[in-house]
């Protein structure tokens, strides 16, 4: 794995479409381990409905996983500190993919959504 950073970007709207934002939505980033889930970072939305993460390699790597090059993530919605949304778990995300004609690393960048979240 690069010893970059890696962003993640989630995307949150309601069942109409629209995104979700306000002061009392917080996302959190994890990635799922055997043993135990690292929390990778936490974040506000935006007016668009997203929340942005930088994470890196350190972030990735555990005591469970010390050799893990592909995280599997998964976010959590939360409003006014209640959880309100888990998504599914992405497996094996790769923030490595080889250029075949550059020979660059692509996908440092990495995009999920929209999840749609049904309200009360």
């Amino acid at each position: 794995m690069s010893s970059g950073l890696f962003k993640v970007i989630a995307t949150f709207e309601d069942t109409d479409g629209k995104p979700l934002s306000g002061k009392e939505y917080t996302v959190q980033l994890y990635d799922e381990d055997r043993f135990l889930d690292d929390k990778l970072d936490k974040a506000k939305l935006d007016i668009n409905g997203r929340a942005e993460f930088l994470i890196s390699v350190a972030d990735i790597k555990s005591i469970d996983s010390l050799d893990e090059r592909t995280p599997d993530l998964y976010f959590i919605l939360e409003k006014d500190g209640t959880e309100i949304f888990r998504s599914a778990t992405i497996p094996d995300v790769n923030f490595e993919t080889e250029n075949p004609v550059t020979g660059r690393t692509d996908n440092l960048t990495q995009a999920f959504g929209p999840f749609r979240i049904e309200q009360e």
